[in-house]
Parts: C-alpha cells; sequence; structure tokens
C-alpha cells in the first residue's frame, strides 16, 4: 500500500511535492502529480495507524547511538515514539504498531496526569 498516491488517478511514482507556510505559520505540503496534473493539500498530521485518530503524542523514547573513537559511543539522534491516546496504541505511527495496552515509557498515569494539568 503506498504512503501517498494522487486522489485523481491513483499514482503513487510520479509525484513531487513542496513545502509551504500558510498565513498563520502552519506548513504545508503541497504535491502535484506529474501524470494527471492534480495538486492537493497532504495532511501531514500523524494519525493512528490502528484506530485512525489524530489524538497522538510524539514522546523521546531513546537516543540512537554510533560508535564514537575507540571504545565509546556518541550519541547521534533522539528517536520518537507517537503513543495514541484513543486507542493507547505504542508506536502508532510506525509500519508496525503495537496494539493496547501498550503505556508509553514510564507510567501511563504520570502521562495522562501531566496531560490533564495541561503542561
Amino acid at each position: 500500500m503506498p504512503v501517498v498516491d494522487c486522489p485523481a488517478c491513483g499514482e503513487d511514482e510520479e509525484l513531487t511535492g513542496r513545502s509551504t507556510t500558510d498565513a498563520q505559520g502552519d506548513e504545508r505540503r503541497e504535491l502535484t502529480c506529474d501524470r494527471c496534473g492534480t495538486s492537493w493539500d497532504r495532511d501531514t498530521t500523524p494519525r493512528c495507524r490502528l484506530c485512525g485518530s489524530a489524538d497522538v503524542e510524539g514522546i523521546l523514547t531513546s537516543t540512537l547511538q554510533e560508535r564514537g573513537r575507540g571504545d565509546q559511543w556518541a550519541p547521534s539522534g533522539i528517536r520518537t515514539a507517537y503513543y495514541c491516546w484513543s486507542c493507547r496504541g505504542a508506536d502508532v505511527t510506525s509500519s508496525s504498531p503495537l496494539p493496547a495496552p501498550q503505556p508509553p515509557p514510564g507510567s501511563g498515569t504520570d502521562l495522562t496526569d501531566l496531560r490533564r494539568r495541561g503542561r
């Protein structure tokens, strides 16, 4: 199943896109199908692959590491996993999401309380 395809002709290979910022400062992605010429805005909102909800939150889960000098390891980035507050699925934007109950790292109740307080 393609990640993105043209809503008019179904093409998923010959697509071009560009990033723009709208008047409110939100980033938009405009895609154009090179086959039929259709242009559309791509929704960049993360969605749960299990239930379809947009009520997902990215949580920094681990530091990616690579070999540095000698036997030392050096941080090279941080991995973000998205958790769904609707179905409680874990890593829901990946190609292999985990169904509930998979609480986010730490205590699931701590994160729920943090969210209720509005951070």
